[in-house]
């Protein structure tokens, strides 16, 4: 549970609401308990962007609206040293323990504007930590695969296709679990280093091949969770690619199945569209995103409470990761939700991108 930004505050704070509450180093002053109008808010409109602004309130007291990050606080019943200049000289004097240098508060609001990037610099360590006691996994992965795929070389087949589907099923499902792995392992990569996302050289890229072989992978897992996947469209584009854009469909088929009500299908959409592009859809149904959320679900470590409702698993990086791997290739994924039963419940969630290609 996030702790409210007044909850480490030392300087007493007041809510849009009116509500009160203490700072740990300075109290509410009696005045402002007793006060029956709390419309600190009117007189500390902001006029500026400014991180830090001052006010003054009809009582006489300070107002600090404080800007951090996306969260905006009013500290009030303060006397602040040198631009409190017109507070009565019997509340300056009944409210000594109220007095509080502009340079204190300038202090404070800078080291609390360091803490998210000091968050995300400790974050990115023990993520790349982890990612180095990955690589033992990945050798070992590595390993499997290659043998496998000798397995699978030696059955008759004029094709890798062929050879596949005369594999039995415990070898099939084999292979796709060590590659459903595999790609796993690679979005680790990018969790310590987003810049991940750009190693290695680009080559054409059959987007529907992509996807079709994503959706093979998870075909067992969701039809475990009675869940369909059915593809569509017609498209021969294929965009220059990193490796990595092998986790842009699996985050998106894995969430789409993840999320999606038992007996609906999972609908993967691949056309070539006018301008030599290819338009990717994939679409689900099930319980929508809120409204409030619908700008941050590609942001690190969002999770829509619905999502944490439908399953305990999800680290709130997947869309994230997708988003990098995304910008890294120079388009961008958009999320839309179209409503068909009732307002706010279920419908269909909806992410989609295009790519160009050369013809």
């Amino acid at each position: 549970m996030a702790v409210p930004l007044a909850g480490i505050c030392p300087y007493p704070t007041v809510s849009k609401s009116g509500e009160l509450a203490d700072g740990y180093l300075i109290a509410q002053p009696s005045l402002c308990k007793k006060c029956k109008a709390r419309d600190c808010w009117t007189h500390a409109s902001p006029v500026t962007t400014d991180t830090l602004q001052h006010f003054m309130c009809p009582k006489g007291f300070s107002l600090v609206l404080v800007r951090l990050s996306e969260k905006t606080l009013l500290c009030n019943g303060l006397l602040v040293a040198l631009l409190n200049t017109t507070c009565p000289a019997p509340v300056r004097k009944a409210n000594k323990s109220q007095r509080v240098c502009w340079q204190e508060i300038q202090k404070w609001c800078g080291a609390m504007s360091e803490v998210p990037r000091l968050i995300e610099a400790e974050a990115d360590r023990r993520a790349q930590e982890a990612i180095v006691g990955l690589h033992d996994v990945k050798t070992a992965v590595s390993l499997v695969t290659r043998n496998a795929e000798a397995i699978i070389a030696g059955l008759p087949g004029a094709s890798d296709e062929e050879q596949i589907e005369n594999a039995s099923p415990a070898l099939k499902s084999l292979l796709k679990s060590v590659e459903l792995l595999q790609t796993r392992l690679s979005m680790s990569s990018i969790v310590a280093n987003p810049s991940a996302a750009r190693h290695g050289q680009r080559h054409p890229t059959p987007v529907f091949k992509v996807f079709h072989r994503m959706v093979r992978l998870f075909e067992e897992l969701a039809a475990r969770r009675k869940v369909g996947i059915r593809m569509f469209g017609t498209s021969y584009g294929k965009p220059s690619c990193y490796d990595s854009f092998d986790t842009i469909p699996l985050v998106l088929i894995d969430n789409a199945v993840k999320y999606s009500r038992e007996g609906k299908d999972v609908r993967v959409g691949i056309n070539d569209v006018p301008g030599n592009k290819v338009r990717v859809t994939v679409e689900s149904y099930g319980r929508l995103v809120p409204e409030e959320m619908r700008k941050t679900i590609f942001e690190r470590g969002t999770r829509a409470p619905v999502s944490q409702s439908l399953t305990s698993q999800g680290s709130g990086l997947g869309l994230w990761i997708a988003k990098v791997v995304a910008e890294a290739h120079g388009f961008e994924i958009t999320y839309e939700s179209i409503v068909v039963d009732s307002p706010g419940q279920d419908g269909l969630n909806v992410f989609s991108f295009e790519m160009p290609f050369s013809p």
